[in-house]
C-alpha cells in the first residue's frame, strides 16, 4: 500500500495525541503512589522478584491456578498481546516505507504469518469466551459490570479480525481494514489508563515490590523516647488515607476488579459484610482525600469479621497485599482511635492472665507435673517443645498435648518446655495490639536467647509462624529452627524412629472414613500441605479430601483471636465449614492446629489432633 502525505500527518498527530492523553492519565496515578511513605525494603532479593514476575506475569500461574479456565482464556488473550509487538511495531513503520517484519526474518516471514494468524484465532476465540462468561452468564461473573471491559475486549476482538482479515488471500477494503487496526490500537492507550486495565501496565511493578510471605507485618515504632523525640508524626497505624505507603497506594492502582479475594473470603462466603475487594476500591476512590482510612475505605464492622486467614491475598493475581490495609486498620483501632475493636475481652484478658482461657499460671505448672513433661535444660534438651495456650490452658486440647508427648517418649528425642513461655502475641497482633505483641515477644525472646535453645516443636501453625517469621524482625540475634510437628512426626517415622502398624488405627479395618482439614497458617503462610497427608497414609487410612483444601483451604474461624471470641454473625465461618465437613461423609476429622480443632470439635464422630491419630497406629 501507498499512503499520501495527509495519511502521514494525520497518523503522526494521531499518534501524539494518544501518548498525550496516556500521560495525561498516568501522571496523577505517579503523583497519588509518590505521595505514599515507604513502609519496608522492597528491592531486596532482586533475582528473586524477577522471577516471580516472570513465572506469574509471564506464565501467568497465579491467573491460571486461581481460575482455571477462564485463567487460561485470560493467558491466551495476555501471550496474544505479547505475541503481537512485532506485528504492530511492522503496522506502524509500513506508511514510511520501512519493511520491518520482511528485514527482520527474511524467507521466515510466511511462516510467521501464518504462526501469528493461528495465534489471531485462538485470541479470538478465547477473547469472545470471556465476553460471554462476563456479560452473558451473569450468574457467575463477578459483578458489578465494568463496561470499559467490554469495550476493550470488542476492540480486541475487531483487532484480531482485521488482522486476519490482512493475511487472508483477498483482503477486504485493504486501506479501510489498515487504518481500523491502527486506529484500534492508537486508542488502546489513553483507554487502558482510565480504566481498570491500567493493571496491563502495574501488575509486574506490583508483583515485583510484593513481600515474599503473607502477612509479613514491620514492626512499629512504639518506644516512647523516639516518638517523643521525632519531628514528624509518626503513624500508628492506617488512621488515614495520607498515611498510606505507596506500594498500598499502588496496590489500590492495581486492582483488576476480578473478585477472586472476595469470593475466596470466608466472612464474605457467608454473608458477611467483609468485602476484599470492596475495600481494595475503596482506597482507590479515596487516594487524594484527608479522610480517615475507618469509615472511608472499611467499617469496623468488616474489620472485626477478618479472620487474617490470608485467602485473599494468595489468590490475588496481581501482587496486591490485603493484609497491609486490614492490619494496618486495626493498629490504627487499637493504638490510635481507641474504639471499634471486637477482640477487647481477649487482648483484656491476655493482659491480665497471659493467656486467653483466664487461667491462672499454676495450671500449666500443674499439667506440665502430671504429665511429666521435662524443663528444657541448656547445653542438654534437643528440642524445646512450644506448648502455646490452648495445650497449656485448654484443658479440652490435653489428650493432644498427651499424644505429643507419648510419641516423644517413644521416640527417644530429648525435648523439653520453658519454665515460663508467656503467649506469642499471635493473635494481639492480628487485632492490631502492636504494643502488647511486642511486650509479650521480647519476654519469650528474652527466655529463648537464655535457654540457648536451637530447634523448637511448635504444634500450633500460629506459633510457628509468629516464633519463625515475626521475633527475627524484633530481634535480629533470634536465630532457632522452628518445626511444625506435622513435619516432625513425619521424619521420625521416615527414618524408622517411629514404627507404625496401619492395623492398629482400627483405619480400613473398620471401614472409617476420614478427612483432613488444612489449618490456613500451615498451609497458605507456611505451605505445609503434603507432610499432614504422607503422616495420614502412613497411619493406613484413605484420605477423603474436602473441596476446599491445601492453600485454598476454607478458614476455621479461629483467626484473630475467633477461637475465644463470641461471634454474633448470623452465619459464622465456623458453620461453613463444619457444613463441608458433615457432607464429605467423614468419621474422623484430623487437624494438624489446636485451634482448628477447638473450633471444629463436634463436626463429625471423632476430631483428633494428628499426633493422636499416630499414637493409635504405634506398634
Amino acid at each position: 500500500m501507498t499512503f499520501s502525505l495527509w495519511e502521514l500527518i494525520l497518523l503522526g498527530a494521531l499518534g501524539v495525541a494518544s501518548l498525550a492523553l496516556a500521560l495525561r492519565e498516568l501522571a496523577p496515578k505517579i503523583r497519588h503512589i509518590l505521595a505514599g511513605r515507604s513502609d519496608r525494603v522492597r528491592t531486596d532479593r532482586i533475582g528473586k522478584r524477577l522471577w516471580r514476575v516472570l513465572k506469574e506475569v509471564l506464565f501467568q500461574s497465579r491467573v491460571i491456578g486461581g481460575r482455571p479456565i477462564v485463567g487460561t482464556l485470560h493467558a491466551i488473550v495476555f501471550l496474544g498481546f505479547l505475541a503481537f509487538a512485532l506485528e504492530t511495531t511492522d503496522h506502524f513503520l509500513e506508511p514510511f516505507g520501512v519493511p520491518f517484519l520482511a528485514t527482520f526474518l527474511g524467507p521466515a516471514l510466511p511462516l510467521f504469518r501464518t504462526f501469528m494468524a493461528l495465534v489471531a484465532i485462538a485470541v479470538s476465540v478465547a477473547i469472545t469466551a470471556l465476553l460471554f462468561r462476563r456479560f452473558v452468564m451473569v450468574k457467575i461473573s463477578p459483578g458489578p459490570k465494568s463496561w470499559s471491559s467490554g469495550v476493550v475486549a470488542l476492540m480486541i476482538l475487531v483487532l484480531m479480525l482485521t488482522y486476519l482479515n490482512d493475511v487472508a488471500g483477498h483482503i477486504i477494503n485493504e486501506k479501510a481494514n489498515w487504518w481500523l487496526h491502527a486506529l484500534l490500537i492508537l486508542a488502546f492507550p489513553p483507554l487502558i489508563l482510565r480504566s481498570k486495565h491500567f493493571h496491563i501496565l502495574m501488575a509486574p511493578v506490583d508483583i515485583f515490590f510484593r513481600t515474599f510471605g503473607l502477612g509479613e507485618y514491620v514492626p512499629l515504632d512504639l518506644d516512647e523516647e523516639s516518638l517523643m523525640e521525632s519531628e514528624e508524626e509518626i503513624p500508628l497505624g492506617l488512621e488515614t488515607i495520607a498515611d498510606t505507603p505507596w506500594k498500598m497506594r499502588m496496590d489500590f492502582l492495581t486492582c483488576v476488579e476480578c473478585r477472586r479475594c472476595t469470593d475466596n473470603c470466608p466472612a464474605n462466603t457467608c454473608d458477611q459484610e467483609l468485602d476484599p475487594r470492596g475495600f481494595i476500591l475503596a482506597g482507590r476512590h479515596a487516594l487524594g482525600q484527608e479522610t480517615p482510612v475507618i469509615g472511608t475505605v472499611i467499617s469496623d464492622t468488616a474489620l472485626g469479621q477478618c479472620t487474617s486467614c490470608g485467602a485473599c491475598e494468595s489468590i490475588c493475581p496481581v501482587g496486591i497485599e490485603h493484609l497491609q490495609v486490614l492490619i494496618g486498620a486495626k493498629q490504627a483501632q487499637a493504638l490510635s482511635i481507641g474504639k471499634g475493636m471486637v477482640a477487647v475481652d481477649y487482648l483484656q484478658m491476655i493482659e491480665r492472665y497471659g493467656n486467653p482461657f483466664s487461667a491462672r499460671g499454676e495450671v500449666r505448672s500443674k499439667l506440665l507435673e502430671e504429665l511429666d513433661v521435662p524443663l528444657f535444660e541448656k547445653g542438654v534438651t534437643e528440642v524445646l517443645l512450644w506448648l502455646g495456650c490452648v495445650w497449656a490452658y485448654n484443658p479440652d486440647a490435653r489428650s493432644s498435648l498427651e499424644a505429643m508427648i507419648e510419641l516423644l517418649k517413644r521416640s527417644g528425642v530429648s525435648y523439653g518446655v520453658l519454665e515460663g513461655e508467656a503467649c506469642c502475641g499471635h493473635h494481639s497482633r492480628r487485632q492490631g495490639e502492636d504494643m502488647q505483641f511486642q511486650m509479650l515477644a521480647q519476654e519469650n525472646i528474652e527466655s529463648l536467647l537464655e535457654s540457648g535453645a536451637s530447634k523448637i516443636l511448635a504444634p500450633c501453625p500460629h506459633c510457628m509462624h509468629t516464633l519463625a517469621r515475626e521475633y527475627p524482625t524484633l530481634n535480629d540475634a533470634l536465630s532457632i529452627d522452628v518445626e511444625h510437628h506435622a513435619e516432625f512426626i513425619l521424619r521420625l517415622i521416615n527414618d524408622g524412629t517411629l514404627k507404625i502398624d496401619p492395623s492398629q488405627s482400627n483405619g480400613d479395618g473398620e471401614g472409617k472414613r476420614l478427612t483432613y482439614h488444612d489449618p490456613c497458617y500451615l498451609s497458605r503462610y507456611e505451605q505445609i500441605m503434603s507432610a499432614p497427608r504422607e503422616v495420614i497414609s502412613k497411619t493406613g487410612f484413605s484420605l477423603t479430601e474436602l473441596p476446599r483444601r491445601r492453600e485454598r483451604s476454607f478458614c476455621c474461624g479461629g483467626g484473630s483471636a475467633g477461637f475465644v471470641r463470641t461471634h454474633e454473625e448470623e452465619r459464622r465461618v465456623d458453620q461453613e465449614r463444619k457444613s463441608e465437613i458433615a457432607a464429605s461423609g467423614a468419621d474422623i476429622l484430623v487437624t494438624a492446629c489446636p485451634e482448628c480443632k477447638m473450633m471444629l470439635d463436634a463436626t463429625v464422630s471423632e476430631t483428633l489432633d494428628l499426633a493422636e491419630l499416630v499414637v493409635r497406629a504405634l506398634q
